[in-house]
């Protein structure tokens, strides 16, 4: 349940792609920022400052580990967090899921991931 959204899922990515839309800024350089607006941003509006917020030496390992290799890619493809961690404990762990595809004239399923060449 979220609190703050009747039909959202509590995830922030799925928060940044809704404003994407909404707003219309689904250029290449206005999605990582969407995903500021609901990561360092947001920090800054609650008012956490570095001890609180961000990867630093002797700071709270507190973080979401998402399966993406940008930003962009995080909110464009709506991961899932592999895990969740609060001041260095695994709070919630999210296994792979793959999607796996069976293509006309192939033996066998083929595993997508729907990430664009690097």
């Amino acid at each position: 349940m979220d609190p703050w959204n009747a039909l959202g899922t509590a995830n922030p990515l799925q928060t940044a792609l809704v404003g994407l839309y909404a707003a219309q800024l689904t250029g290449a350089e206005e999605i990582p920022l969407a995903f500021s607006m609901v990561t360092e941003r947001a920090a800054r509006v609650l008012g956490l400052g570095a001890d609180e917020y961000g990867v630093t030496e002797g700071a709270p390992a507190s973080f979401v580990l998402l399966p993406a290799p940008t930003p962009a890619e995080a909110v464009r493809r709506q991961v899932r967090p592999r895990y969740v961690v609060a001041r260095g404990s695994v709070l919630a762990e999210t296994p792979p899921a793959p999607t796996r595809l069976w293509w006309p004239g192939q033996q066998g399923p083929s595993d997508v991931d729907f990430t664009p060449p690097l």
